[in-house]
């Protein structure tokens, strides 16, 4: 599928486009040493209402699979645009890589746009910062629990998941704030199995953007 571009933003036009068609762009691999931030602003509108599309964002680790999207955003929001962060918890020696995705409704109106993407060297405001996740590892048949500890600003609309890595969605059994800006989501996973060994990491979402913590491995003996 086409983007319209005037080298200053990405811009789609969804009723130039059949519904379920795709545009991605997709960014060089990052490796950073420090808690950073990628900041973006997205435009979702059309005149009569209707959702033109969903913009999703994925974000490959070490060149596996793209599992399920770590935010995503639909209908119309206003001719306008809106800013919003992802909080990637993924530090040197790994790599990732982050895919922004249009895809198009069955609507076919309106306009998707992506604008001033941006990596900076500090935490974000609005998404929450992970701390690094560890190896969980116990007997097959007993019950396991991964523990996500965070550090931001948690939104009311905020969703905590456990995503795995072929993109498979927990969501979180219970949030408990430890301080102001410390905050713990826990999820169980009962009686194990060898099905259930992979690789593991925690998200949180919001209309203002999410946070993405390492992957840590379930080891089931």
């Amino acid at each position: 599928m086409g983007l319209d571009c005037d080298c200053s933003y990405l811009m789609v036009n969804a009723s130039q486009h059949a519904p379920g068609q795709r545009a991605h762009v997709i960014f060089q691999s990052l490796s950073e040493n420090d808690t950073h931030c990628v900041q973006f602003s997205y435009f979702l509108y059309s005149r009569d209402g209707h959702s033109p599309g969903t913009l999703g964002i994925y974000v490959r680790v070490n060149g596996g699979p793209l599992g399920s999207a770590v935010w995503n955003m639909t209908g119309s929001h206003g001719r306008q645009w809106h800013q919003a962060e992802l909080a990637v918890s993924t530090f040197w020696p790994n790599e990732y890589q982050v895919l922004f995705e249009a895809l198009i409704s069955p609507d076919r109106r309106g306009y998707m746009g992506l604008d001033d993407i941006l990596l900076f060297s500090y935490p974000c405001a609005k998404a929450p910062h992970f701390s690094r996740l560890g190896d969980v590892e116990v007997n097959a048949g007993q019950n396991a629990s991964f523990q996500c500890m965070a550090a931001g600003r948690a939104a009311e609309a905020e969703r905590f998941l456990l995503q795995r890595q072929s993109g498979a969605l927990v969501p979180a059994a219970g949030v408990r704030h430890i301080s102001h800006r410390r905050f713990l989501a826990t999820f169980p996973l009962a009686a194990v199995g060898r099905a259930e060994q992979d690789l593991y990491r925690c998200v949180s979402q919001a209309p203002r953007g999410a946070g993405v913590s390492n992957f840590a491995e379930l080891i089931v003996k």
